[in-house]
């Protein structure tokens, strides 16, 4: 029964399956090796899963099973990348591999956050001016021009209606936000929701090809993990499509399992797809051929390694400017709308002078 027990920090979870990997790689007993950890470790959350999981070790059960009852510390992911390589024999690359690619994931979000604190230090500020100049300055603006018989300029006359229109109705327009957000939690919490988001993230525009190749690599890393130390093709599938991450890409690989299941060969099944680039399954069929299908799928996993690498580097070196110009050319407008006040207050001045 899944415990409700917080999350482990990214930073503080690398460590533990880094040290986890080693020490398994010097053949210590997972027992000790557990007992040790939870010791160590100052992580409040890790300590109190590691005690759990000895605790539950001496009455033989089975590591993978206690950290699947803790989703919140370790999610699908880590425990299918567990089972993949207690499975095979292998836990010590297997868990070598899933630190890399916690570490990459906490980098990529701490890359993303730097990218992004210029922009929202530019948004802030405006948010900052806005409000001192439609709530000090331009309402005074306003009198006077009304006085001296003169309209605000247009640009202004919008953005004060804007801002009077998010007065009123902007308490409206929050809780429908709510609202719509609520309905797509309960949405994506059903099975046939997530697999519908998850291939919609697959989908998007610029970041989508990312997601799709580090999904590709989880499966591909996996399944040659598990092939490698001769599991059964379909228990590899099965372990193998929950360690993908994406549920869409989860219910296709099932799909092939059965199909393969049914005597098809691995590089059919996955065609059938329409999913997996052809490259993938002209490496699988090559292997299947040759028999060395576990060394290509390492082969390919590793390709798409460096691919998200790539594709990483160029999406984040992309946020800030873009960023950047879009906040500056909405600010420029206000900026346009806040001061031209100022600018044509003496036009207006003549102007109503010469009415009078």
């Amino acid at each position: 029964m899944p415990l409700g027990i917080g999350k482990v920090k990214s930073g503080n979870l690398v460590l533990f399956t880094e040290q986890l990997a080693a020490m398994i790689s010097a053949q210590l007993p997972l027992f000790q090796v557990l007992v040790n950890l939870a010791t160590e470790t100052m992580d409040k959350t890790l300590k109190k899963v590691l005690n759990e999981a000895v605790s539950r070790l001496e009455y033989g059960q089975d590591f993978a099973e206690v950290l699947e009852d803790y989703p919140d510390a370790f999610d699908a992911i880590y425990v299918s990348m567990v089972k993949a390589g207690m499975n095979s024999g292998k836990l010590d690359s297997t868990l070598e591999h899933l630190a890399k690619y916690i570490k990459q994931v906490h980098e990529t979000k701490g890359k993303v956050l730097a990218s992004l604190s210029y922009p929202l230090f530019l948004l802030g500020a405006l948010v900052v001016l806005i409000f001192v100049m439609t709530k000090f300055i331009l309402p005074n603006f306003k009198t006077m021009y009304e006085n001296l018989g003169s309209k605000l300029p247009i640009p202004t006359q919008i953005l004060l209606k804007f801002i009077s229109f998010l007065e009123k109705w902007g308490i409206y327009v929050f809780l429908l936000v709510i609202a719509c957000y609520g309905l797509w939690f309960l949405y994506v919490n059903t099975v046939q929701g997530r697999i519908n988001w998850d291939r919609f993230k697959l989908d998007m525009p610029v970041i989508g090809s990312l997601f799709f190749r580090v999904v590709l690599s989880q499966l591909l890393h996996t399944m040659a993990v598990l092939i490698k130390s001769e599991v059964p093709i379909v228990t590899t599938l099965t372990i193998a499509a929950t360690a993908s991450g994406n549920k869409y890409v989860e219910a296709l690989v099932l799909e092939a399992s059965e199909e393969v299941n049914r005597g098809r060969s691995l590089a059919e099944a996955f065609s059938n797809c329409n999913i997996f680039p052809g490259i993938v399954i002209q490496m699988i069929s090559s292997g299947e051929e040759g028999g060395t299908l576990e060394r290509l799928l390492a082969s390919a996993a590793n390709y798409y390694d460096k691919q998200v690498e790539i594709r990483l580097r160029t999406i984040v070196s992309l946020i800030n400017p873009a960023l950047t110009v879009i906040i500056g050319v909405a600010i420029a407008g206000i900026m346009v709308a806040l001061f031209l006040p100022v600018f044509r207050m003496g036009e207006a001045v003549r102007s109503g002078a010469g009415r009078h």
